[in-house]
C-alpha cells in the first residue's frame, strides 16, 4: 500500500497549506510587540506551540490561527474596533441589575453587527484597502495574460 492515495492527495495539499506560516521566532516576537498584559502575551505563545498529527504530518495549527488573527487586526483594524466596542457595551449593558441580561441578550447581536459593519465601512473608505485590491487586481491580471 502506497503512502500517497489519489484520493487523499487533496489532503496532502491541504495540509501543506496549513503548515505554510510565520516561523515561531517571528510570532514571538509580534506577541511580544503587542500592548497586552504578560497573561495574555503567555496564553498566545502557548496557543502558538500548539500541533496536530495527521498520520505522519505534523500540522502546526496554532501558528496558522495566530498569523491569520494577527493579519486580519493588522488589515481591518476599524471592524476589529467596532466590535470590540460593540462587545464592550454590550458587557455593560449586561450588568444592570435584573433586566440586563435580557436586554444584553436582544442589545448583544445588533450591536455586534452595527459596530462590526461601521468598521468594515470605516476600513473599506481607507486608502490602504484601495491599495491592495489594486495591487491584487494587478496579480490577476497578470495571471490572466
Amino acid at each position: 500500500m502506497s503512502p500517497t492515495h489519489p484520493k487523499n492527495l487533496g489532503n496532502a495539499d491541504i495540509l501543506k497549506e496549513l503548515n505554510l506560516s510565520l516561523p515561531l521566532r517571528k510570532l514571538t516576537a509580534l506577541i511580544d510587540q503587542l500592548d497586552v498584559s504578560a497573561d495574555f502575551k503567555a496564553v498566545l505563545r502557548d496557543l502558538a506551540k500548539v500541533t496536530w498529527t495527521v498520520g505522519s504530518t505534523v500540522v502546526s495549527l496554532g501558528r496558522k490561527i495566530l498569523a491569520v488573527a494577527l493579519d486580519i487586526a493588522t488589515t481591518f483594524p476599524g471592524t476589529l474596533f467596532g466590535v470590540v466596542v460593540a462587545s464592550i457595551v454590550t458587557l455593560i449593558v449586561g450588568t444592570i441589575p435584573l433586566i440586563g441580561p435580557l436586554l444584553a441578550a436582544f442589545v448583544g447581536p445588533i450591536m455586534l453587527a452595527t459596530g462590526l459593519t461601521m468598521g468594515a465601512l470605516s476600513d473599506f473608505r481607507s486608502s490602504a484597502w484601495s491599495t491592495k485590491v489594486a495591487a491584487l487586481q494587478t496579480q490577476l491580471a497578470a495571471v490572466k495574460a
